[in-house]
């Protein structure tokens, strides 16, 4: 049975939101990622926030007050952050892609309507000497994207993305010694 372990509270001081097109492959290590995964730059402060949520829809009977079975209708799971960087690059990901033209005066023209763009994740989140990896295959921008310009504050580009079925599982990598739950375990035991 865990006790009180301070080296398992985790403190993500920075990090880094990655994304690549839909079908790369996702990283099976901690090792730095490359091409095609783009660094999307800064994140607001807040960081990123990771929700995992379960819908389900409970069956009642005449001759119980409480619920005779409970059935999982959907199980969402969505990842929001800021981004800091008003770039190429991130109106793309804010708004479903689209393209940027030109030398000197650059223009963005957005996709048409009602395109989808589904991308790869990966966010690390970065505490001392320890990486907490957060991969997913497959994620869908939701909801709606809103920036001000603004004279007291940077334009922030607030996104929220919701996670994919996909054939592979979205997963969680750490070098973290708390990670290591077979070893911890078998310790304890003895």
């Amino acid at each position: 049975m865990p006790g009180l372990e301070a080296e398992n509270v985790v403190v993500a001081g920075t990090g880094t939101v990655w994304v690549a097109p839909e079908g790369t492959p996702m990283p099976t290590d901690l090792a730095a990622l490359a091409s095609p995964w783009l660094d999307m730059g800064y994140v607001g402060e807040d960081g990123c926030t990771f929700t995992v949520s379960r819908d389900q829809d409970t069956i009642s009977a005449w001759q119980s007050l409480d619920p005779i079975r409970v059935l999982v209708t959907a199980e969402p799971k969505t990842i929001a952050f800021e981004l800091m960087e008003f770039d190429a690059e991130s109106l793309k990901l804010a708004l479903r892609g689209g393209d940027v033209a030109g030398t000197t005066v650059k223009t963005y023209t957005p996709p048409d309507p009602g395109q989808q763009d589904v991308r790869a994740m990966v966010v690390d989140g970065i505490d001392g000497d320890t990486t907490f990896r957060f991969a997913f295959p497959r994620v869908a921008l939701q909801g709606d994207v809103e920036w001000t310009l603004a004279r007291s504050d940077a334009i922030r580009l607030p996104l929220e993305f919701q996670v994919l079925s996909a054939a592979e599982k979205w997963k969680i990598m750490s070098d973290a010694a708390g990670m290591a739950v077979a070893a911890a375990s078998a310790s304890k035991a003895a």
